[in-house]
């Protein structure tokens, strides 16, 4: 009897339910900005109307602005992501926050697409019999030639993935020679980019860049090759051709984003008109400006373009030692060129951010650094998990909502 009236003062589901009080949408949008990416990829199995809720590219917006302007959640959901035939993130937030920190990261391995797919090397050494490669001539030969390998005995079999450039959670790869895909690490999403028109891509090196145009609320990827420029637009998902390269065609290096713009070192003229400036290709009105290289800069192909700080930097990229590179501290004025030199010398380098502490994290020659700027001194950062010997490339990404098909007319979302 006791049972029974316990049962009988239990709510009802309805009941339950009805005491839920029902929050407006902008209340709901903005506490669920507020938390990190792998709850709210959790939450999305909840039910159909967490999974509308959480991929609604309101909140993908809105989560990315709580990011941007909240230094907490910045470093929160900063990552660096490296590319050493394979990709891999770190965490930002611990990168010289402390003097606990003790130069030491485990690098987390990533999925992405095309992961698997074998390169050249590999598919060579499969077709290898007791060390001897046979290949023939022409199909006419009755006997084919053997060829002695020699190879390492350890090659790895994944391709070089080339990091073209990162943007609001958003990072633009090529998992294999000219294959684009927009690729979210956070969301594990990503979209294959269509090849752009047989006329719009002649023959030749080709270079990228990548970032979005706020005006128009679209991701864009430029491509550079052979005189020719092109556009590709999330947005409409297709390439169009814009503008002919004003500047002479000996761009090797990926654009680097910044105030709207993608950067390239870049050159023109002959003889006594010859000069070297910093291409600025505008995302929104999608014409080149140009802005005065610093006075060292003699010849464009032997500089890159960086930014550390919100500052573009000019960098030395070939084959000699260095130690020094330029900062424009007032963006598009080329009397704020500023020269730094370092106590630490470089091939190439490139700036990736400011650590948590204040100093510049730096690429320099496939290794991690920590470089005061104050006190010149430096320290390297052991990262683990990567193998041994490779080297890498590295850029930085924030975890966002931002979903690579969520801004394209069509498209079908891939997951990993």
């Amino acid at each position: 009897m006791k049972k029974e009236r316990i049962i009988q003062q239990l709510p009802t589901a309805a009941e339950e339910e009805a005491e839920i009080p029902i929050l407006p949408q902008e209340i709901i949008v903005e506490i669920l900005s507020r938390l990190p990416i792998k709850s709210l990829c959790q939450f999305r199995c909840v039910s159909k109307l967490w999974l509308s809720l959480i991929s609604d590219p309101l909140l993908a917006k809105a989560h990315l602005k709580q990011t941007i302007k909240n230094d907490y959640f910045y470093s929160q959901r900063k990552r660096v992501i490296i590319s050493s035939h394979n990709l891999y993130s770190l965490e930002y937030e611990s990168i010289g926050k402390d003097a606990s920190f003790d130069g030491n990261l485990v690098a987390l391995e990533l999925d992405y697409p095309l992961k698997d797919n074998p390169n050249g090397v590999a598919e060579l050494l499969d077709s290898a019999k007791d060390g001897f490669l046979y290949c023939e001539r022409s199909e006419d030969d009755e006997f084919p030639v053997m060829v002695k390998l020699n190879l390492p005995c350890c090659v790895n079999p994944r391709n070089w993935v080339d990091i073209l450039g990162s943007c609001n959670g958003l990072v633009c790869i090529a998992p294999d020679e000219d294959t684009l895909f927009l690729f979210n690490p956070s969301m594990r999403e990503s979209k294959r980019i269509p090849d752009p028109p047989s006329e719009y891509a002649p023959n030749g090196l080709s270079v990228y860049g990548f970032g979005f145009d706020f005006v128009n609320d679209d991701y864009k990827v430029v491509k550079l090759g052979c005189g020719t420029v092109c556009v590709y637009s999330l947005r409409t998902d297709s390439w169009r051709k814009v503008v002919s390269f004003p500047f002479d065609d000996n761009v090797y290096e990926s654009g680097v984003l910044l105030n709207g713009a993608i950067h390239w070192m870049a050159s023109r003229g002959d003889g006594a008109d010859y000069e070297c400036v910093v291409a600025a290709f505008s995302l929104e009105e999608e014409v080149f400006l140009d802005m005065p290289a610093p006075d060292a800069v003699d010849t464009s192909f032997e500089f890159v373009v960086g930014v550390l700080n919100g500052c573009l930097c000019v960098l030395h990229s070939r084959n000699q030692m260095h130690n020094d590179f330029w900062v424009m501290t007032k963006y598009g004025i080329g009397e704020s060129w500023t020269k730094l030199t370092l106590s630490i010398s470089y091939i190439c380098m490139k700036p990736l951010c400011l650590a948590q502490n204040g100093e510049a994290l730096l690429e320099v020659d496939g290794k991690l650094l920590l470089y005061n700027l104050e006190d010149d001194s430096y320290r390297y950062i052991e990262v683990h998990g990567i193998p041994a010997g490779d080297g890498f490339e590295a850029d930085t990404y924030l975890e966002s909502l931002i979903s690579p098909n969520g801004y394209c007319r069509s498209g079908m979302q891939m997951q990993y």
